[in-house]
């Protein structure tokens, strides 16, 4: 499939949110101050995340961002060529389960079988990550929720990343139904994207509501978005990226929180993978900006990141963090030395996870299409 350059420019530096945002409840909580009683190391990280610049460790505004992107590069993907969608439909019904499940189910053996053969000293991590890496996961757990639990009921005890997994895969069929709507009649296709939100509303609540709606949003974007100037499209992107840094707690957040209250959080970071995602993809200048090679390749290897970096914070930054408090290094300056050097090595990890597993999974998800097309 043809590669929209800056969506995987978008995908891989939201994907190292994600990567920031787990740190940061690993090592210092503050950051999201989740917890009432959670207690700023020190005043730089009081005011950061008292500041109206915490996006770039807001992992759920880069979980929205995914989402959007999904909606908008499948849909680029079948209707390219007005004459395929058809076929394009039916071809890619058939891949996108296998596509997604195959990393992800190889991840949760990988995580099953560091956890049961490496031990290692996490007592002086934070309290969410000790939470996941002193868990006990049996060999079929890792086998189910790779393979089914994740993908049909959000479970993701092994891999807490895959919760996920359940988004992607209903909001790629209802993408898939409602493109098939909209070839027999655009009033048919309207007003099932509102039925399938409502329905996503009232089956499984408002968090799945709001990961469909990313989808159908994001699908929007692709038929009816259109190009704005690079003026408006940087307001847009700097008020996205505002609203991506919001917590409850934060003063910066204050006169939002006076309105919606605990929603502020949720809310905000749902509006701002929204309007991220459209400011970019809308401005040509914003977009040709992001064409980087480098971080085209980062998103080219996000997904095997997302799939990895709980993994290897366990076996590669625990250990280095434990290592530099063992030299008499001070908290703060052992976690950035740890931190960086384990996002260096996740990266380049990656590079192998994505070449020869998520190829594989493209690869077998194709032939599997072919022999059941045929």
């Amino acid at each position: 499939m043809q590669k929209i350059n800056s969506a995987e420019s978008i995908r891989g530096l939201a994907c190292l949110a994600v990567v920031f945002s787990h740190l940061s409840l690993s090592f210092i909580p503050y950051l999201h101050r989740f917890d009432a009683n959670d207690i700023a190391n020190n005043q730089l990280i009081y005011a950061i995340h008292h500041s109206p610049f915490a996006f770039w460790y807001s992992g759920t505004a880069a979980v929205f961002i995914f989402f959007v992107l999904s909606g908008y590069v499948l849909s680029y993907a079948l209707c390219k060529s007005p004459e395929l969608i058809s076929s394009k439909l039916k071809n890619m019904w058939i891949k996108r389960y296998p596509r997604l499940m195959i990393p992800a189910l190889i991840s949760c053996v990988i995580i099953w079988v560091v956890f049961n053969t490496i031990k290692i000293d996490s007592s002086h991590v934070g309290g969410w990550l000790q939470t996941y890496v002193t868990q006990n996961f049996l060999f079929k757990t890792a086998i189910y929720e790779g393979a089914i639990g994740s993908f049909l009921f959000a479970e993701s005890s092994i891999n807490w990343v895959l919760w996920t997994m359940t988004i992607e895969l209903f909001g790629s069929f209802a993408l898939f139904i409602l493109i098939y709507l909209k070839q027999l009649h655009t009033l048919l296709f309207l007003i099932a994207s509102v039925l399938i939100a409502a329905f996503a509303y009232w089956w499984r609540g408002e968090g799945f509501c709001m990961g469909i709606s990313s989808f159908i949003i994001g699908m929007y974007f692709y038929f009816y978005g259109r190009q704005i100037p690079i003026l408006i499209a940087s307001i847009v992107l700097i008020l996205g990226l505002y609203l991506a840094g919001a917590h409850n707690s934060s003063a910066s957040y204050a006169w939002i929180y006076a309105q919606i209250g605990e929603r502020t959080y949720e809310y905000g970071n749902f509006f701002a993978g929204i309007l991220i995602v459209y400011s970019i993809l809308m401005s040509p200048k914003l977009s040709k900006a992001l064409e980087l090679p480098v971080l085209v390749w980062l998103g080219k290897i996000s997904f095997s990141v997302y799939l990895l970096h709980l993994v290897l914070m366990y076996l590669v930054c625990i250990p280095l963090f434990n290592l530099f408090l063992n030299w008499q290094w001070g908290y703060l300056s052992a976690v950035m030395c740890a931190s960086l050097l384990y996002i260096a090595v996740t990266l380049w990890i990656a590079e192998f996870y994505s070449r020869y597993v998520d190829q594989l999974a493209m690869r077998s998800s194709q032939k599997l299409a072919q022999l059941i097309l045929k």
